[in-house]
């Protein structure tokens, strides 16, 4: 959807930027999309996943393949497949749609 694919957009846009007042409203615009604005407890704890894994999320939310994802955040697909990994152990997720999907309902991912 097109919300996720703004959500994707300004985390990239955050990474991009020197200047950490506007980094920090930029993530904010992104948590509010995410429906999270406050971090409010969902119900439980919320997985401390890192900024880039759930960059990573985000993209794989859109389709996008490894590859594609390496390419829009420039790093390797191996990386992309390490910060995966990290994600879905995190999120006690056996795949990138389950770890998608309990990213969603912890509100890390619109």
């Amino acid at each position: 959807s097109e919300v996720r694919e703004v959500y994707a957009e300004l985390r990239i846009l955050a990474d991009d930027i020197d200047d950490p007042d506007l980094q920090q409203r930029l993530r904010g615009l992104a948590r509010r999309l995410s429906g999270n604005p406050d971090d409010a407890d969902r119900g439980g704890p919320v997985p401390a996943l890192s900024p880039r894994e759930i960059d990573v999320l985000a993209h794989a939310a859109l389709g996008c393949t490894n590859v594609e994802i390496a390419r829009r955040l420039s790093v390797g697909p191996e990386t992309v497949k390490s910060y995966l990994r990290s994600a879905m152990s995190k999120l006690d997720a056996h795949t990138r749609h389950e770890a998608v999907v309990a990213a969603r309902k912890v509100g890390l991912l619109p």
